[in-house]
């Protein structure tokens, strides 16, 4: 698949836009987005847990998790992507939507 339909899957899923996910999936690019799902599907269902509630409070945190665990440009454009939504349904679209890569 294209990171188009993977954009258009995404912005069904969050309410946002098709061009914007596009703008900021050709940030992260679908090697990163990959990166990101190796790194939360290793993770414990508790470190899950943990996380999901630490994003919902800080940024500036979330973006400190990301750095570390899939570097900085991912990090920023996992952020972009979040415009607003709610990182648990972020990561959801994520998920569903990864057979469209």
């Amino acid at each position: 698949m294209s990171m188009e339909d993977f954009a258009e899957c995404y912005a069904l899923r969050v309410g946002s836009t098709v061009d914007q996910v596009i703008a900021d999936l050709n940030k992260i690019g679908s090697d990163g987005i990959s990166q990101f799902l190796a790194w939360w599907r290793g993770l414990s269902d508790a470190d899950r847990a943990l996380v999901t509630l630490v994003i919902s409070f800080s940024s500036s945190v979330v973006l400190k998790i990301f750095t570390k665990a899939v570097g900085e440009v991912v990090g920023l454009g996992l952020l972009g992507l979040a415009g607003g939504a709610s990182w648990a349904l972020i990561v959801r679209g994520i998920v569903d939507c990864e057979s469209r890569l």
